[in-house]
């Protein structure tokens, strides 16, 4: 995985391209994205108690439309060598849903946007990550209606 810093400006990837409808949207945001849950080791995982919506209100986010889908995956690098080396998937509605291959949006408020890594469903899960409480307070209002909204 990539590591940077939660709160930290993204610059992972250049454009956003949106997953919806079957095909994608590519553009060059004209939001600020901000970085978090971009973990690996050996960089120390950011712990504390979450509030027990938060897991599943990740996993539905995760499981809408994805950004920034990429060919190949990430492997948890916090869960040791004894971890599988395929990628996780988890069930969400009685489907399967992967993680490690692409990125989420949350709407930040006007002009910003929260960038993480799918991933991030897993290390709130598994390793007890605690995402900064902006982007927690930012999940209790997403809407994924802020996709139709975005321009070309």
């Amino acid at each position: 995985m990539t590591y940077f810093e939660d709160l930290t400006d993204y610059t992972y990837y250049g454009p956003d391209i949106i997953s919806r409808d079957g095909g994608y949207l590519e553009f060059q945001p004209r939001y600020r994205r901000l970085n978090v849950g971009w973990l690996d080791a050996p960089h120390p995982v950011p712990t504390g108690p979450a509030p027990e919506w938060l897991a599943p209100t990740l996993l539905d986010v995760i499981a809408g439309p994805q950004v920034n889908v990429m060919r190949g995956f990430h492997l948890c690098t916090h869960c040791g060598p004894a971890a599988t080396r395929a990628m996780l998937t988890v069930e969400h509605d009685g489907r399967p849903v992967s993680l490690g291959h692409a990125e989420i949006r949350v709407p930040a408020g006007a002009g910003v946007m929260f960038a993480a890594p799918t991933l991030v469903w897993h290390y709130v899960t598994a390793h007890a990550y605690r995402p900064p409480q902006s982007f927690v307070d930012a999940l209790t209002t997403y809407d994924p209606a802020w996709i139709g909204g975005v321009q070309s």
